[in-house]
């Protein structure tokens, strides 16, 4: 249980950090952020990794895939630290971005079970890699604006809106799967939901807190400090965007490894 839950974690950061890559400037922001963030996202498939080790045997294939990943992530680092120009390595960071997610839905998919539908899970988890790149990828966009003074507020305001957007599908995706879970139930959809509220309640409400109440909320201060070229406040805002996310996130794997619907 640990371990999926391990690799579906970590392996949506990698995706989402990749992903939200490819909506950041690189002539504006410089090479040195798209390194730091593509080393984080290799750091998070290299945490997923000894534990697709240890499953290999349920599922050869997607070693081999998140493999393909690893490598295509070191190459476009490799591109971006030896190359003079980085922008040629853009079609490096769309492939990796690309394995990544096909990784990421796919893990969503293997989790489903006989929960229900297999293809809920899976959007759930690309919604959900979509969300923590928005976060991540924010945040440390917002520290560019203390070392370049003259960096286009525009790109933050990108990046607030971007966050909000993939929280909304976020939540829509999560309450469209969670009903059909509950209809679906051999049990009745009332048992069902006072299973998750009460037996599972002590994670479940968390995961509501952190994972969509708490980033709503600061998805909307984010969005209005950027606009105001209030920066540094933007991104003291996305610091703590980043750690309900990220525990909102872990809660929502949990919950799905154990069998309480797509989360």
């Amino acid at each position: 249980m640990s371990g999926a839950i391990a690799i579906g974690f970590f392996t949506s950061t990698a995706a989402g950090i990749l992903m939200a890559l490819l909506l950041a400037p690189f002539r504006e922001l410089g090479r040195f952020f798209f390194v730091l963030n593509a080393f984080l996202a290799f750091l998070c498939l290299c945490l997923a990794a000894p534990y697709r080790v240890s499953a290999r045997a349920a599922a050869p294939e997607m070693l081999v895939l998140a493999l393909v990943a690893m490598l295509l992530v070191m190459v476009y680092l490799a591109s971006l630290l030896l190359l003079r120009r980085g922008r040629s390595s853009t079609g490096l960071l769309v492939a990796a971005a690309v394995t990544t997610l096909v990784a990421t839905a796919e893990d969503g998919w293997r989790t489903a079970g006989e929960a229900g539908p297999k293809w809920f899970f899976g959007a759930n988890a690309l919604a959900a890699a979509a969300l923590l790149g928005a976060v991540t990828v924010g945040m440390l966009l917002g520290h560019w604006y203390l070392v370049r003074a003259r960096l286009d507020v525009a790109h933050l305001v990108r990046f607030a809106r971007f966050f909000a957007a993939a929280l909304a599908a976020r939540t829509g995706l999560w309450l469209a799967g969670l009903l059909d879970a509950g209809f679906r139930s051999p049990s009745g959809p009332d048992h069902f939901f006072r299973t998750l509220a009460i037996d599972r309640g002590v994670f479940f409400w968390q995961r509501l807190f952190f994972g969509i109440v708490g980033p709503a909320a600061l998805a909307g201060m984010v969005y209005e400090t950027a606009r105001i070229r209030s920066t540094q406040s933007a991104t003291g805002i996305l610091y703590i965007a980043v750690i309900f996310v990220v525990y909102g996130e872990f809660l929502a794997r949990y919950l799905s490894v154990a069998g309480a619907g797509p989360m």
